[in-house]
């Protein structure tokens, strides 16, 4: 339930007596949360070869 209310799905794991560990790091890019970010992204990867 918390899990629910709270939008994070590590919620479950502590709550089924889990331990997690968390670490912060550097952002190494751009998110893409929204159809605006995911153009953005596109268009800075169109020269890349994957």
């Amino acid at each position: 339930m918390m899990e629910l209310a709270e939008k994070l799905e590590q919620l479950r794991l502590l709550s089924a007596g889990f331990r997690i560990r968390v670490f912060e790091v550097p952002t190494v890019g751009p998110k893409v949360d929204t159809l605006q970010y995911l153009a953005t992204v596109r268009e800075l990867m169109k020269d890349r070869q994957i």
